[in-house]
């Protein structure tokens, strides 16, 4: 027996034999879903009259990982906007206090409310991003 000839058992070590054409593809991937995604799945499936597995790839390949890499970015951002929004409100709700305390206008006000605009305006331009600007 030669190094390329050396079986192990029913495998052969050393040679890969070329796959044909209609013959079983060489990588498996198992995915576990939830019924409901079940369900989903099976029915986006019938409707193109394709298998789970081939739509599963086709939408892998036609951008679906990058589409739920923006995702991710995306409610990303989102949670810095929240936070970002929450810390601004901590901030107007002193200065309100304030001024209620001492019933005059409390000088850092113009600056929190240019903070809020600025908030919202990111707010905003995160959700015409997300819509691809077709928000009104």
């Amino acid at each position: 027996m030669t190094d390329g000839e050396a079986t192990t058992g029913r495998r052969r070590v050393g040679r890969r034999q070329e796959r044909r054409p209609g013959s079983p593809r060489p990588h498996v991937h198992k995915v576990k879903v939830t019924r409901d995604q079940e369900e989903l799945l099976l029915a986006k499936a019938s409707e193109r009259q394709i298998t789970v597995s081939r739509l599963l790839l086709e939408s892998a390949m036609a951008g679906g990982a990058e589409a739920a890499k923006m995702r991710s970015e995306m409610a990303g951002e989102l949670f810095r906007n929240a936070r970002l929004l929450g810390k601004v409100g901590v901030n107007i709700n002193q200065i309100a206090r304030a001024t209620n305390a001492t019933l005059e206008t409390q000088p850092e006000t113009l600056a929190a409310m240019d903070a809020v605009s600025r908030v919202a305006a990111r707010m905003e331009a995160l959700l015409d991003g997300l819509e691809g600007g077709s928000r009104k």
